[in-house]
């Protein structure tokens, strides 16, 4: 689609048409906005998953000193030994799960990322053929004052001369 701003003009072209674009353009900056704000809910979405990731770091760092104090403490029976082993097994688990789930996140959050220079890009585009669309709103509204005032000055012409004639007889 070419933008707004890119569209060649004429001074013949249809002010109907003109109206049409810029519709157009607001539609097209309305749906941008939408987006942006889409956008940003999707962001926070992706900051609060991160936080609970964060807290579940800080969960399994917890449960890892547990366990390194436990074996700190002196000799551990065969017993506790296969109870240290399972925890770690699912500690294991559990850091790996949250590794998968990192890597998603980050490219999640990469994609947002590169979505949002997309949207700021297009909508400081937009925001300009909206200035352009109101200059050719002020345009529009000068011609057709123009085309008024110079309607309204040969009635008036014409109604003078109308008059002269009906004394002239």
């Amino acid at each position: 689609m070419l933008s707004y701003a890119n569209k060649p003009r004429s001074k013949q072209s249809d002010i109907r048409n003109e109206l049409n674009e810029i519709k157009m353009v607001c539609a097209h900056h309305k749906a941008l906005c939408q987006s942006f704000m889409q956008w940003k809910v999707d962001i926070d979405e992706n900051d609060a998953q991160l936080k609970i990731l964060n807290e579940a770091a800080m969960s399994l760092r917890k449960r890892h000193e547990n366990i390194v104090a436990q074996l700190s403490t002196g000799p551990v029976d065969a017993k506790t030994m296969i109870q240290l082993e399972n925890k770690i097994r699912k500690i294991e688990a559990q850091v790996n799960m949250w590794i998968r789930e990192l890597a998603e996140i980050n490219k999640a959050r990469t994609k947002l990322e590169i979505e949002f220079v997309y949207l700021r890009s297009n909508i400081r585009l937009n925001t300009v053929n909206i200035e352009m669309a109101n200059v050719d709103i002020n345009r529009i509204e000068l011609n057709y004052r123009q085309m008024r005032n110079d309607f309204l000055y040969n009635n008036d012409s014409n109604d003078n001369k109308l008059v002269s004639n009906d004394n002239d007889n």
